[in-house]
């Protein structure tokens, strides 16, 4: 007679499912732990770019501009200034240094809980390496997501993306330093504050400001290359979600020559035609800046140069451009108009 293995007494079944089910508890718990201790000993971004915690804290779809570039954008725009004397509302997304590889990701991310008209990027990121400084200042803050994951594996070295991936590899030695601050920055991650990105630099330092030092970048080939070809994946992004792309080089003291700004403008129209280009970067007297007051070096514009420089901008993007404020909620309204008195009593110390 044919003989079969007994199957398993129905009383060990109950048993195994529960088991199981707590081996996943246990692995959830502590992924859960790791998360939280993550990002506990993350370092909070709240200036110098990369604010991601204030970023997500904006309202949905209440942003009219997004910023975008390197620190020629998050020292030289204070968005709460562009709103006073436009109505237009918003926030420097840019980081230190930042390329364009990034940049594109972080539009991405952007775009999840934002629906700019216009996205004005500080072009001189085009003239940067293809690693720069501050990969890890940059993609460390991004929220977890498919769009972090593409900027750790198409735009950071790649000895840099374990710790990219997992925080507690680069942090880890952080525990001595934690405060209450951190604690609760990992429990609240979304922060508020008038800043909108902007970081002020509050002097100037000697000798700036008295004459400007013009001289070409140097970037190789293949570091241009690869810049355009990123630019083209921006340019392809805000057609695709109907936005206006303005490439900006600000006011600065530290420029090309304007040959090399019209060689740009050539190779971004080639590209995309409709894409709009202003050279800036000599326009002192024109907005209103004085160099050796507005400076804080040769590159960027103080917190006053940046007061001067946005309400110049607002009245551009409105009546040069034609940008139009979006109608606001009553309470964003009143957030908007307090980060406005806010900074008139900043700057006014």
């Amino acid at each position: 007679m044919e003989s079969h293995p007994n199957p398993a007494p129905a009383a060990k079944r109950p048993r195994r499912r529960r088991e199981l089910l707590f081996a996943i508890a246990f692995l959830l718990v502590t992924a859960l732990l790791l998360h939280f201790a993550a990002a506990v000993l993350r370092p909070a971004q709240t200036s110098y770019g990369s604010t991601w915690s204030a970023f997500l804290a904006e309202p949905e779809d209440s942003l009219d501009v997004i910023y975008l570039g390197s620190s020629f954008a998050y020292c030289d725009i204070n968005p709460s200034i562009v709103y006073e004397h436009s109505g237009l509302t918003g926030y420097v997304m840019g980081g230190s240094e930042q390329p364009l590889s990034i940049t594109y990701w972080y539009l991405r991310e952007i775009l999840r809980t934002q629906s700019p008209e216009a996205v004005v990027l500080e072009a001189t990121s085009l003239y940067f390496k293809r690693y720069q400084n501050y990969t890890q200042t940059n993609i460390v803050p991004m929220p977890f997501s498919l769009n972090k994951l593409g900027a750790v594996f198409t735009a950071a070295e790649p000895e840099l993306r374990l710790g990219l991936l997992f925080d507690l590899y680069f942090y880890h030695g952080r525990w001595q330093e934690l405060g209450r601050a951190d604690v609760k920055k990992a429990l609240f991650p979304h922060q508020w504050d008038e800043k909108k990105g902007f970081t002020p630099m509050n002097e100037v330092l000697e000798g700036v400001g008295e004459a400007p030092y013009v001289a070409d970048r140097q970037v190789s080939g293949e570091d241009y290359a690869n810049n355009l070809f990123w630019l083209e994946k921006v340019i392809g992004l805000c057609r695709e979600k109907d936005i206006r792309l303005i490439l900006t080089v600000n006011p600065s003291y530290t420029r090309c020559t304007p040959e090399a700004y019209a060689s740009l403008a050539e190779d971004v129209h080639a590209i995309e035609p409709s894409v709009e280009f202003y050279d800036w970067s000599a326009m002192f007297e024109e907005i209103g800046l004085v160099p050796t007051l507005h400076l804080y070096d040769g590159g960027h514009l103080n917190q006053d140069g940046a007061a001067v420089f946005s309400a110049w901008l607002g009245g551009f993007l409105t009546g040069e451009l034609g940008l139009t404020p979006r109608a606001q909620t009553a309470e964003n309204t009143a957030a908007w108009q307090s980060c406005v008195a806010w900074w008139e009593d900043y700057l006014a110390q």
